[in-house]
């Protein structure tokens, strides 16, 4: 009896642990895919959002596969409106792929970026794309951008929608069900581009800043007029004050002199004639001078 009641602890102990690994394994609500060829470089711009289910516990490790031949781009997740740079584990190359592995810490998206090259023979181009799961994913979306001058376009598998156009550009999307664990999604891509024109130059451009009819934005050439008015009145104003200042600072200045040679001027009490500080006699009637 007591040898099977240690058989049976033996076997729960091997048996639990992969339980909880099976049941801690996280799983997918939406993962979209955006392909978008000659963007801004000669190569296919490949986007992976990805979303955690709302159950998911966290942190959660999450391994990613991307083409081993592929140029990593961007690693991060959207925070408060923003995407912030995700740190990950060094790739791990495992033969047609390399491995990434993110600790996921908050419910939101996160997403991976990367270049690969597609073929070019002439004016055809053509990519194969290829998404092998390790998890469980309850939807798969795929958004593809055509190149504005791009012709002869055929996918398989087909897209849904072929024309939704926004913002200029033509996307095709293409809606799939869920996706389990081990299962892999491929898609074919070709079309046909006479030139090396990228798709970003010719998207809209959106002009930053306060507009031009707005009250508020200041203009120096419309302003100069007024700057150059005033500028000339305060040197009118500054002119007159000067020369009022000066024409009384001069008409006070002679009897200020005056006064200094003499001392406080004297007059003959008699005959009215002015007399120098030290005549004690009027020079002009000869009476004594008072005082």
């Amino acid at each position: 009896m007591r040898k099977f009641f240690l058989l049976l602890l033996a076997a729960s102990l091997l048996i639990f642990p992969t339980l909880a690994s099976a049941q801690s394994e996280p799983s997918l609500k939406e993962l979209s895919v955006q392909l978008w060829p000659e963007y801004d470089r000669a190569d296919m711009l490949v986007m992976y959002s990805i979303t955690l289910a709302d159950d998911t516990p966290l942190p959660a490790s999450l391994e990613i596969r991307v083409p081993a031949d592929a140029e990593l781009n961007a690693v991060a997740k959207l925070s408060e409106n923003s995407m912030l740079t995700v740190p990950y584990d060094a790739p791990i190359r495992d033969g047609a792929w390399v491995i990434l592995t993110l600790v996921m810490d908050e419910l939101t998206t996160y997403r991976v970026e990367y270049y690969q090259a597609m073929e070019i023979e002439g004016a055809t181009r053509n990519f194969s794309f290829l998404w092998e799961s390790d998890y469980d994913a309850e939807s798969l979306y795929v958004e593809f951008q055509q190149p504005p001058s791009a012709t002869n376009l055929t996918t398989k598998p087909v897209f849904q929608n072929q024309n939704p156009v926004a913002e200029g550009m033509i996307y095709h999307i293409l809606t799939q069900g869920k996706l389990l664990a081990g299962q892999s999604f491929e898609l074919e891509i070709s079309y046909d581009k006479n030139n090396d024109d990228f798709t970003v130059s010719s998207m809209p451009v959106e002009v930053g800043g306060v507009p031009a009819s707005d009250t508020s934005s200041f203009s120096l050439s419309d302003s100069l007029p007024a700057i150059l008015v005033g500028v000339g009145v305060l040197l009118i104003v500054g002119g007159l004050v000067y020369f009022f200042l000066a024409g009384r600072g001069e008409t006070a200045s002679p009897q200020k002199r005056k006064r200094s040679k003499g001392g406080e001027a004297k007059y003959c009490h008699e005959c009215g004639s002015r007399a120098s500080g030290n005549d004690k006699f009027c020079r002009s009637c000869g009476v004594k001078l008072r005082g």
